[in-house]
């Protein structure tokens, strides 16, 4: 099969399903009760007014042919042997082909405690010959004494589940979203214990198992990065909370498919990739199984970013193949932020904005803290030291400030679960920087600037305009540092297209800033949030950095040297400027400008004078600036004729309109050929 999907072994796609069996009239139902809404008040005389409008759907039902006073026996058969929506992995996107039924049986049946484990075989008629996979169905019991569910704070990073409740005795529905997290308590024995401050162990411990297919070289450093957890754990009470084993380390019988087994599995493939999942119980949150899937090809990915952040000043990185020590650490590292999300914590993109970027060329501090405070973020590696600077210590932590205030908030175990309590330790923290959490929405343009993929450091100009230099130096020094090879990039981490990439991805975590807002979690997600909107100087300050990489610093990527390797590069600077251009017009920038001008200053005026001013003012400009000249009045034209009108356009366009009036005047004074070509783009 033409695995465009990415799927592979063990892989599970999709939460399981919550049902319910009823027993009726010579039938079971296999029920499908919804998983956020509810109402605990039975016993209340209006139930019964709820329930009419609370029917659960049925999803499939089976003939009882055998009966007794304790056991009714139904053929499932059908159930395990016929694709179900909702319950199999493939979809119309990553389906095989058709399915075939006669193909279809089942290959194995194990039960044991309260989860019963069906491998079915399925069959399917793929473009050229039929297509066998074989597919794990499981079904779980529920526990039956629920966890005491955690309410969750949005103001910190933990995945939850929706819980809506209606309330009969006074009218209306409560919305409670609760964490997700594992059950962790101390047993009966040893609660006063802890209570008294104690270090106790769990009464369950959380355990992982590691592929045994993973090189021998990599068991000792995914292990390490497992059990990192418990420094978190231990700082709350817990002792030997996370254990690490191998498959064989299992034991005799061992399924690492089964349902209610965490894995930290291995997976041949040449997409670079890992990823940590779990499963809950939707009534409470709590967590019943995870699964980490690491992909072989990571470490690829792994020591590219190694190389293009550090290698300016770090010799380690310049390695054709990485050192084992930097190796294992690399992997410890996406085994750690992997198991975090396994936890139930979610990627917090506010951490590395807790740092001054000036404090990341400072050795001590580099060592202290890493590039970030937490591990769940995307920061990655120190791309603001300086060579010279003398900082050695370039990683993100093991575990940061904030992934031990997180691990408090959802983990602490309270005899009595108290939601002012947890509220009490989130707010405390708010005024600190290392314990503020962001989430990133998906859009053009992130919408915060604190909140950023891979970004570093709390000043987005200073960070980016260090790695950069960096980069400069990497393509200045890289034919010395790979002695003897026609293309310096040859058998190294990263090639020359990589670095450009990460040129424009530098120059791209600036756009935010322009007329830009800090949004802060408020309590509960359906709350407004808290927003502070950027000064109007650092507006100034980030469009006037854009424009001196658009219209001058690139050039270090096609001098006559690089050339010579990487041919010439116009056609892709061009598209790449265009597209930096395109994200400093785009809808999110306008929007926020239009929000934020009264309280800054910086208006769309200052924003179109400032870019027209420098693109306009050079004389006998290059292709690369006639082009960058060109794309700015088509954007303005797109901008004019814009089909889904906005709310801000009253504010813009009339701007707009006047701008274009007087660059057409500026270009009527110097008439040539190609100031002739621009008017005539000006409408």
């Amino acid at each position: 099969m033409n695995n465009k999907a990415k799927l592979c072994a063990g892989q599970r796609l999709y939460d399981p399903i919550w049902v319910k069996l009823k027993y009726e009239d010579k039938q079971l139902y296999i029920l499908k009760p919804d998983v956020k809404n509810g109402c605990d008040e039975t016993t209340h005389p209006s139930f019964p007014a709820y329930e009419r409008n609370a029917v659960i759907p049925v999803m499939e039902t089976f003939p009882v042919e055998q009966e007794t006073d304790s056991s009714i026996v139904v053929n499932w058969t059908k159930f395990f042997t016929e694709p179900i929506e909702g319950v199999d992995p493939f979809n119309s996107k990553t389906q095989p082909g058709r399915n075939i039924p006669s193909l279809n049986k089942i290959l194995a049946v194990n039960a044991h405690g309260n989860h019963l484990e069906v491998s079915v075989q399925y069959g399917y008629e793929g473009a050229t010959a039929p297509f066998l996979t074989t597919i794990r169905k499981s079904l779980s019991l529920l526990p039956e004494q629920r966890m005491t569910p955690r309410l969750h704070d949005a103001r910190v990073g933990y995945d939850f589940v929706q819980n809506r409740r209606f309330q009969l005795a006074s009218p209306g529905i409560e919305s409670q979203n609760l964490i997700t997290r594992f059950r962790l308590t101390p047993a009966p024995e040893d609660q006063q214990k802890y209570l008294r401050g104690k270090k106790v162990k769990p009464m369950q411990p959380i355990v992982f198992y590691v592929d045994d297919a993973f090189p021998e070289s990599w068991k000792k450093a995914i292990k390490e990065g497992i059990c990192e957890w418990n420094k978190a754990f231990e700082a709350i009470g817990f002792r030997d909370v996370m254990v690490a084993k191998t498959y064989a380390e299992a034991g005799k019988g061992f399924d690492p498919d089964a349902i209610d087994v965490n894995c930290f599995r291995y997976v041949v493939s040449d997409f670079p990739n890992a990823m940590g999942k779990h499963w809950c119980d939707p009534r409470t949150g709590e967590i019943l199984q995870a699964d980490v899937l690491f992909y072989s090809n990571v470490i690829s990915l792994l020591q590219k970013w190694y190389f293009l952040q550090t290698a300016a000043y770090n010799p380690l990185a310049r390695e054709k193949t990485l050192p084992e020590s930097v190796m294992k650490r690399l992997i410890r590292y996406a085994a750690a932020h992997e198991v975090g999300h396994c936890l139930g914590l979610e990627h917090n993109f506010r951490a590395s904005y807790a740092y001054a970027t000036e404090d990341l060329r400072r050795p001590d501090f580099a060592a202290e803290y890493g590039t970030t405070a937490s591990i769940m973020d995307y920061a990655r590696f120190n791309y603001v030291a300086q060579p010279g600077d003398r900082v050695t210590e370039v990683f993100p932590p093991y575990l940061g400030v904030y992934d031990y205030y997180a691990i408090r908030v959802g983990y602490a175990y309270l005899p009595k679960e108290k939601a002012k309590t947890i509220t009490q330790w989130v707010d405390e923290k708010q005024q600190d920087p290392m314990y503020l959490y962001g989430r990133m929405n998906p859009s053009v343009v992130p919408v915060d600037p604190s909140v950023q993929n891979s970004d570093i450091g709390n000043d987005p100009v200073a960070s980016s305009t260090y790695g950069i230099r960096n980069l400069q130096r990497i393509i200045t020094e890289l034919p010395r540092w790979n002695k003897g090879a026609n293309n310096p990039f040859e058998g190294m981490p990263a090639d020359y297209k990589d670095l450009q990439s990460y040129y424009f991805s530098y120059m791209e975590r600036v756009i935010p800033l322009i007329g830009g807002l800090y949004s802060f979690e408020e309590r509960r997600r359906n709350e407004e949030r808290k927003t502070v909107p950027v000064a109007g100087k650092e507006s100034e300050r980030a469009v006037d950095f854009l424009l001196d990489e658009l219209l001058d610093g690139y050039r270090f990527l096609t001098s006559e040297a690089v050339q010579q390797y990487a041919g010439n590069q116009t056609e892709t600077l061009v598209k790449q400027q265009k597209q930096v251009l395109d994200k400093i017009l785009s809808s999110i920038v306008l929007e926020h400008i239009a929000q934020t001008q009264a309280q800054t200053g910086f208006t769309y005026a200052r924003l179109l004078d400032k870019v027209s001013n420098r693109l306009f003012a050079v004389k006998d400009a290059d292709v690369l600036t006639r082009n960058l000249q060109q794309n700015y009045l088509i954007r303005l034209n797109e901008l004019l004729d814009s089909k889904t009108p906005t709310y801000y356009d009253v504010l813009l366009l009339p701007v707009v309109v006047d701008h274009l009036t007087e660059i057409k005047k500026e270009l009527e004074l110097t008439p040539d050929l190609w100031t002739n070509y621009l008017k005539l783009k000006i409408k």
